[in-house]
């Protein structure tokens, strides 16, 4: 008798298609947006999470510390202050941790597909804590050279031996310094983290876009007379197109290449911290929290992570509430549709009595054909949220970041 009913069930909601189509579609909706909510959020908690537990000490300038520490694990946020090489010096020096200097400040020009990339001036030592190998080309051998993440790189379409410039620091000011084109040496393998989105150089590199290394060129009277003109006049030169308008780094020029002043006053934006042991970590910290109070600050990314996603949590509980407010309503609504359904109906289960179907058949046929419409319901639910949260999480990380 199951079988019967539920091939007639199955025929009356595809007699009334329209209808059972529209239903299925909001009990999806409603069921479907705060599965989708959940499942993004949870990735993105287990996501930051990882990355914060894998960095174990973020320094820099006094300030926000969520600002330096989404600055240090995401490049996003911009730093209200630099600290200095000096104190990357001194954390080495005490033998309590590895120090890897970060200098964040600076975008790519627009490539292809990508609107810029933040340049990420930092060491060698950098690539060995992230576990970041080159898949194509080579790594950092001089001045000039930059590697690209992955995702940026595939976005840009940009390969090994290509150029990028560096975006000027003020569009308007045309006598401000020139842009610096970078070589581009090799690409970096995927790591499915914010590294795939940047663009690496040395440390060095990062301080001549600055402005705090510089180069010169000598110039012979041939080569001269080919950047300049003269329009007669005495003592009066023009420069022509010729003369390049950004800084580039070559084999010939290298080597003049040079900076003024004490390396350990250079801006650094935040170092990480790689402390030897549990030990070294805590005396760290403790150095930060008293003497070194004044100069730095040094935090622990898993704890300021904690406390930004508790106010995500937060957000999290009102989508909750919503949803089941929400859900309440729909489930009434749902309730009075098979209420009126039964109504409407009532001639159709009269005559199937009158043929011989036993009273409750009819009530078997009205629950099947309620449970096929929330089975198909859950299902397009949980389907949608799968497909949402795989393609949502990186909009969202971009839209927190």
């Amino acid at each position: 008798m199951l079988r019967n009913v539920c091939y007639l069930a199955f025929r009356s909601l595809w007699w009334y298609r329209g209808r059972t189509a529209v239903i299925i579609l909001c009990l999806a909706v409603t069921l479907g947006m705060p599965l989708s909510v959940r499942l993004l959020v949870g990735r993105f908690q287990e996501e930051i999470r990882r990355r914060a537990a894998s960095t174990p000490l973020i320094i820099g300038a006094r300030g926000s510390r969520i600002d330096l520490v989404l600055h240090g694990l995401y490049f996003a946020s911009v730093t209200a202050d630099f600290v200095t090489m000096g104190e990357a010096d001194y954390v080495t020096q005490s033998g309590l941790a590895t120090a890897i200097p970060l200098h964040v400040k600076f975008r790519t020009q627009s490539v292809g597909r990508s609107p810029g990339a933040p340049i990420v001036g930092t060491t060698l030592e950098y690539f060995d804590f992230r576990g970041l190998t080159v898949a194509r080309g080579g790594t950092l051998s001089r001045l000039g050279d930059c590697l690209l993440g992955s995702a940026f790189a595939e976005s840009s379409g940009l390969q090994p031996g290509d150029f990028l410039l560096s975006a000027p620091k003020n569009a308007f000011n045309l006598a401000g310094d020139y842009p610096l084109r970078m070589r581009v040496v090799g690409i970096l393998a995927p790591s499915h983290s914010p590294d795939d989105e940047a663009v690496f150089t040395d440390i060095r590199t990062a301080w001549i876009i600055e402005g705090i290394g510089h180069g010169h060129q000598e110039l012979s009277e041939e080569s001269t007379e080919q950047l300049l003109d003269s329009d007669g006049t005495p003592g009066t030169l023009t420069a022509n197109a010729s003369v390049l308008p950004y800084t580039e780094i070559t084999d010939e020029n290298v080597a003049s290449f040079h900076f003024h002043g004490d390396e350990a006053d250079f801006p650094v934006s935040a170092f990480i911290a790689v402390p030897a042991d549990r030990r070294s970590q805590t005396l760290l910290l403790g150095r930060y929290a008293s003497v070194r109070r004044d100069a730095a600050v040094c935090v622990k990314p898993l704890e300021v992570v904690e406390e930004l996603l508790a106010m995500v949590f937060r957000v999290e509980q009102v989508f909750r509430a919503a949803a089941v407010v929400s859900g309440s309503v729909t489930g009434l609504l749902f309730a009075l549709i098979v209420f009126l359904n039964i109504q409407l109906r009532a001639p159709e289960m009269d005559t199937m009595q009158r043929i011989g179907s036993a009273r409750g058949v009819t009530g078997m046929l009205v629950a099947t054909e309620t449970g096929i419409m929330l089975f198909l319901a859950a299902f397009l639910a949980v389907a949608a949220a799968a497909v949402i949260s795989v393609l949502g999480e990186a909009w969202l990380k971009q839209w927190l970041f």
